[in-house]
């Protein structure tokens, strides 16, 4: 990872230059952590180092609470790793969020992902309350244009390619996002279909494709109740049969999306936090 900093952050996020120069990137995560367990966390990293150069942290999913991500992606770049953290606009006002993203700085955290967040009705913690002060697009301008980071913005290939979906994506570009991730994608066949209308319509940015690595029925069962995620019907008794068919059909994603035009990586997903599935899936497309 890039070293050099100007105001606190690397002047060159490994993670940008990657892209930019065509280099099919893959990222992974380490799941949630709902306890402080830094020896957990540094397991997991060391587990991870040397495979993958960027790992994502994210900012409390599915509206529970979780350890900061810029706590985790400190300790990550202590252990020589390129963190890219979520920052979501559901959980804090615009002084919170700014006070994160000059802390970032700090850290030389060089990548963030901005959100809109899960939405609040899905938390599992009673009487939590979303904020929203600002809007993503929002989110994305602070943190590129007045913090300097390398930006992700979110894109769902699930939804209809239209007017106000296309210009939704322009905001965010305009806005300063660097690199679309998708939501996790399960459908090759009909993510393709979505990247080509998004292209004819003018967005050339370049885009990361989550894919979300299953690797027990109780996770499938999960990605189930997730709003706007359709894994395979019957992923779970495909898991209960194969313990290794969520490794299968995670590689054989990434291998029909990695050749697409536009496509810079994939982000494998890791909903338990073991590394070991994202490791198989990685050997699978080298």
């Amino acid at each position: 990872m890039t070293r050099e900093r100007s105001g606190g952050i690397p002047t060159a996020p490994a993670l940008a230059k990657a892209v930019a120069s065509g280099r099919f990137v893959l990222t992974t995560s380490v799941g949630t952590l709902p306890k402080a367990d830094e020896p957990l966390l540094r397991s997991r990293l060391g587990r991870l180092r040397g495979a993958f150069e960027y790992i994502k942290f994210g900012d409390n999913p599915r509206a529970r609470a979780r350890v900061s991500p810029w706590a985790a992606a400190a300790v990550a770049i202590s252990e020589g790793i390129e963190p890219i953290v979520h920052v979501g606009c559901r959980d804090r006002n615009r002084l919170a969020l700014e006070a994160d993203l000059l802390g970032g700085r700090l850290l030389g955290v060089p990548n963030v992902l901005c959100l809109r967040g899960d939405e609040i009705e899905i938390s599992d913690q009673p009487g939590t309350i979303a904020v929203h002060d600002l809007d993503v697009v929002d989110v994305v301008r602070l943190a590129s244009r007045d913090h300097g980071f390398f930006v992700l913005a979110a894109c769902d290939p699930a939804v209809p390619a239209s007017d106000a979906h296309i210009a939704r994506l322009r905001e965010k570009l305009a806005a300063g996002a660097a690199l679309l991730e998708t939501q996790p994608v399960f459908d090759a066949s009909g993510f393709a279909t979505w990247l080509e209308r998004v292209r004819d319509a003018g967005v050339e940015a370049p885009v990361l494709v989550d894919v979300s690595v299953v690797a027990t029925p109780r996770e499938a069962d999960l990605l189930e109740r997730i709003p706007y995620v359709h894994p395979p019907i019957g992923l779970a008794e495909r898991l209960r049969r194969d313990r290794r068919a969520g490794i299968a059909l995670a590689a054989e994603i990434v291998a029909q999306v990695r050749d697409l035009p536009g496509v810079a990586g994939c982000h494998l997903s890791s909903l338990g936090g073991d590394p070991a599935p994202a490791l198989a899936v990685r050997d699978h497309v080298r």
